[in-house]
Order: C-alpha cells, then sequence, then structure tokens
C-alpha cells in the first residue's frame, strides 16, 4: 500500500486524519493476518515540523503491516517546476513509492482513508488476480470524528455518518439528494464507462502491470486527472477494471482543501491553483485520451524507463517492522518486482 504526505496540515489536522488512516490498517491487517506493508513516500518534508516518523504514534512491535518511510528531500522537489507553489507532486510521489514497493500486489491510497472490515477480508483472501485493476467506491465522513472509539466503534460511526458517495456515474450528496453527474452518455459517448470518480484513493493491481505501464503520468502539474488517465492505462494496457461490491468501501473523512464535486470548495481550489500559477490537466485533454485509448484499445504510456524517481537514492525508514519478514518469508511471485521490464511505449 502507498500514500503520500508531508507534515503540513493540509486541509486542517492532516496529522489526525492520517493518525485514524495509520490506525485503522493496522487493526484490519492484524485482525485479517493481511500481510502487508504501508510504504509511506514523505515528500518535501517541512523544515519547521517535525517527520512523519516522529509526528505519529506507531505499534512498538512487528505487525502484519510493516511500514516504510521513504523521504524525497526538498532539493529533488525543487527540480521540478512549480515547486515553489506546489509543495508535493502527488503522482510521482506515488511513483517513486510503487517503485519501491515489495509486494506483488501494489494499492495506491491515500492516507485519509479507513478501510471496511468486508475490504480488508478480501484482500487477505488470496482471491487478487493479476490482469485486474481494482476499485471501490468511495463513502466521504465528518473529519471531525469522536475520540476513543475502537476500530468497531469507529467503522460504524463511519457508516452512520456518510456525507456522499461517490459512485461510478455520479457522486450522490447523501444529505441534499444532489447527484453530480460524474457518466453520462450524451457527454461521454466514445469513451469506456469506468469508475473514474475518486479512483485516486483506491487503485490496486499486480505490480507488473504498474511497471508496463510505468506508473501514473508524470506531468509537473496539479494531480487532477492523472489517476483518471490512469485507470484508462491499466484498463487498456492488461488489467481490466474491476468494482468490489459493497460492502467493501473506503471511508473518507472530510477536509478542505481539495476537490469536492458541485461544491464551492472546487472553485476555491481552481482560483487558489490559478493566482498561483499552477497549472491542471484540462478535462478536454483527458477525455481525448481516454477516447483514443478506448478506440485503439491500447495503452499510453506517458513516462520513460526513469518513472518514479528510479535515478535518486532515496532513503528510508523502517518505522514498524513486519511480523512476515522474521523468518522464511516467500513473496506470492517467484519473481521480485524490480526485475520487471517496462514495456514499450504504445
Amino acid at each position: 500500500m502507498v500514500a503520500a504526505a508531508r507534515n503540513d496540515d493540509h486541509g486542517g489536522d492532516l496529522l489526525g486524519r492520517m493518525q485514524l488512516f495509520v490506525r485503522g490498517l493496522d487493526a484490519l491487517c492484524e485482525r485479517h493476518a493481511l500481510d502487508a506493508e504501508l510504504v509511506l513516500v514523505e515528500w518535501n518534508a517541512p523544515v519547521d515540523r517535525p517527520r512523519l516518523a516522529q509526528a505519529l504514534a506507531w505499534p512498538d512491535s512487528p505487525r502484519a503491516c510493516g511500514v516504510r518511510i521513504i523521504t524525497v528531500p526538498p532539493d529533488v522537489h525543487g527540480r521540478f517546476k512549480h515547486s515553489e507553489a506546489l509543495p508535493l507532486f502527488q503522482m510521482i510521489a506515488k511513483n517513486a513509492g510503487i517503485r519501491r514497493a515489495r509486494g506483488h500486489f501494489v494499492l495506491a491510497t491515500n492516507v485519509d482513508l479507513l478501510f471496511s472490515n468486508e475490504l480488508v477480508r478480501f484482500l487477505a483472501s488470496t482471491r487478487l488476480q493479476s490482469g485486474r485493476l481494482y476499485r471501490v467506491e468511495r463513502y466521504d465522513v465528518p473529519g471531525r470524528v469522536p475520540e476513543e472509539l475502537s476500530l468497531d466503534e469507529l467503522l460504524n460511526w463511519c457508516a452512520g455518518n456518510v456525507i456522499r458517495i461517490s459512485g461510478r456515474d455520479a457522486t450522490v450528496n447523501m444529505r441534499t439528494g444532489h447527484r453530480h453527474v460524474i457518466y453520462s452518455p450524451g457527454r461521454t459517448t466514445g469513451r469506456a464507462r469506468l469508475h473514474t470518480n475518486a479512483c485516486g484513493d483506491f487503485q490496486l493491481m499486480a505490480a507488473r502491470h504498474w511497471w508496463e505501464l510505468r506508473g501514473y503520468p508524470e506531468f509537473e502539474t496539479y494531480s487532477m486527472h492523472l489517476d483518471s488517465v490512469l485507470s484508462f492505462m491499466a484498463h487498456f494496457g492488461g488489467a481490466r477494471e474491476e468494482v468490489l461490491a459493497d460492502p467493501m468501501r473506503i471511508y473518507h473523512f472530510e477536509h478542505t482543501g481539495g476537490w469536492t464535486p458541485g461544491e464551492k470548495r472546487s472553485k476555491v481550489l481552481d482560483t487558489r491553483l490559478d493566482s498561483a500559477g499552477v497549472p491542471q490537466l484540462p478535462h478536454a485533454t483527458f477525455d481525448a485520451w481516454a477516447r483514443e485509448m478506448t478506440r485503439s484499445e491500447r495503452a499510453i504510456i506517458f513516462n520513460d524507463d526513469n518513472w518514479g524517481l528510479a535515478n535518486d537514492q532515496l532513503d528510508e525508514e523502517h518505522v514498524v517492522r513486519a511480523s512476515w519478514e522474521s523468518g522464511s518469508y516467500e513473496w506470492p511471485t517467484a519473481e521480485p518486482a524490480a526485475t520487471f521490464s517496462a514495456r514499450d511505449s504504445k
């Protein structure tokens, strides 16, 4: 499981949301005996704040889910255009983690989520297949969570406090009933009907597919639409989309500073990025690429072999040792991910 972050209080109380993510992931992996590892990419850490290894509470004994923190320093960040205005290049950061992940399957996710029991039980069931891009639906819940809840109490609280659901065709506000349409035949004819709504929170496939696709497009832009482009790349590059059925789901803790469909906060984000001179991938460009991949049934590969900061020696720290690392643990594949070769551009 790969995620990217920095201790900059993005969206308000980021550490609080990250602690819920870390605590929930740890407890669920223990409960369902899921041998896993969280690869947390700390990108361009603020010099005046504690590093994530110190700012968050971690288990002090080996666990089913180990944790490695990979550091991308400010000087590497500074090589990219718009680095002064954009402190985190999310998809390049995730690529750095994906490239260094050790699992046979790799999930690109985010640090403000809680997975459902049913979802983690499925991940631990050994039913994952190569040739699939697994997706789930996102359920937004309030960012302020009652204190001192057990895992089951927290999951029950989330289930009872859903604000909106990001489905394949629309995002539905559960309080107002408003539907923000994502897919409609009149607007999206000519491209495959994939579940790209909030897809960057959960994109899971075999490591070899990430290597063949060379990860997310590494554009020096805000991350908007790059996860959707990856979904089309995967679907037409050998990993067909499969949406896991409810109650397999993810809960997303609400926060400011991001894009929310049909909300004023989205316009605020656009205004902030425009004023800072930070570009976004235009929706029309994404749509054109999606249509081309649908027409040709072939993935468009955007990166070269050096994707994921391949040429940089990045420091890493084992924050939580994995229990499966003690002894003769065998990975589910006979070939480590690091030996997979990237597919030629198409």
